[in-house]
């Protein structure tokens, strides 16, 4: 009697034990319910992007764009043109800066115009023209006039067009036994974080670097009144912008007056008010997008600092009138 009972007895004290362990099994949170326990997880989606309303793209003939080079890359980046008839084609193309498309630009205010690397050739004109006035009008309008490439080509267009003289770097230092590295700065470019840096570049990469050669830096010395640098080597800067300002003439008639940005308030009080744009230049030529992700992250920043010219001060928007053409000067004026 007394053994059965004590076998009674222990398996009655095992069926309890089990019954404690399963309970306790049962309270304890599943792994797949616990987050911190879940360590293979699928990124979200990446959001669809498309351009936006104001952003437009010079399509001319100086860019190249064939597929694969740099014309291409910078359109298949922003996103711009569709397949038709053996070509891409995009209501935001801009063929020519002598249209009427971009006489109307530039009569309006708050558009971003993206310039691929001029690799064919040059839009030349008189320095004084029409078209020449109306790309400084574009600008003063309170528009956003963003170029890329690294060759001269682009630094010659902002000089001839905008009266500047910025330089390129002529061989910085520091390879090949201290014998300089050409016309190009071997870097690395280190971003400029201070209080006046937009906070879109919040978000780039700290440092951007030398590829071969494609990358054109301008020396810092040649930059102009009111230019920020973005990214910066000791000598020179392969991301900047340029903030250009355009006033009333005193004499009727005359041509908007490049002024520098510091001197706009001293004209204000005169009763002459400056209207103000901003020029980038980014000195990356796009050659091969599958090495361009670090440069791809700056030309999306630098194309949502367009919004920040909806802030600066305006006047009635600088015009030029059919028919105001004289023998090499134009004369256009402010309605």
């Amino acid at each position: 009697m007394i053994s059965v009972a004590a076998v009674g007895l222990l398996c009655v004290i095992i069926a309890a034990v089990s019954i404690q362990m399963s309970n306790r099994d049962n309270a304890a949170p599943s792994e797949l319910m616990t987050e911190k326990l879940v360590l293979f997880k699928m990124a979200p989606p990446p959001e669809p992007w498309s351009p936006p309303e104001n952003l437009w793209m010079y399509w001319g003939d100086a860019p190249n764009k064939r597929f694969g080079h740099s014309g291409d890359n910078i359109r298949h980046l922003v996103k711009l043109g569709r397949m038709a008839g053996g070509e891409y084609r995009d209501p935001h193309f801009l063929e020519s800066f002598a249209s009427q498309t971009f006489r109307d630009l530039s009569e309006s205010c708050c558009t971003a115009m993206l310039v691929a690397p001029m690799k064919h050739n040059m839009p030349i004109w008189n320095s004084y023209s029409n078209v020449a006035q109306r790309l400084r009008n574009y600008i003063a309008n309170g528009n956003h006039l963003i170029f890329t490439g690294g060759s001269l080509v682009s630094m010659e267009f902002i000089n001839t067009y905008f009266w500047y003289n910025i330089e390129p770097t002529s061989g910085e230092a520091g390879y090949w036994d201290d014998t300089g590295y050409g016309n190009w700065s071997p870097g690395p470019f280190r971003k400029l974080v201070d209080k006046n840096l937009p906070w879109v570049f919040k978000m780039t990469p700290d440092t951007l670097y030398q590829d071969h050669t494609s990358v054109q830096s301008v020396l810092l010395a040649s930059l102009p009144d009111g230019a920020r640098v973005i990214y910066m080597s000791p000598k020179s800067s392969p991301v900047f912008q340029i903030r250009f300002c355009q006033r009333l003439s005193d004499k009727h008639g005359e041509a908007p007056i490049k002024t520098l940005p510091r001197d706009c308030y001293r004209y204000a009080a005169k009763g002459y008010p400056c209207s103000c744009g901003t020029i980038t230049y980014i000195g990356y030529d796009w050659h091969m997008d599958q090495t361009s992700e670090a440069w791809d992250k700056v030309c999306f920043a630098t194309r949502l600092t367009t919004h920040l010219t909806l802030s600066l001060p305006r006047l009635p928007l600088f015009t030029i009138p059919l028919g105001s053409v004289s023998p090499g000067y134009d004369r256009p004026f402010c309605s």
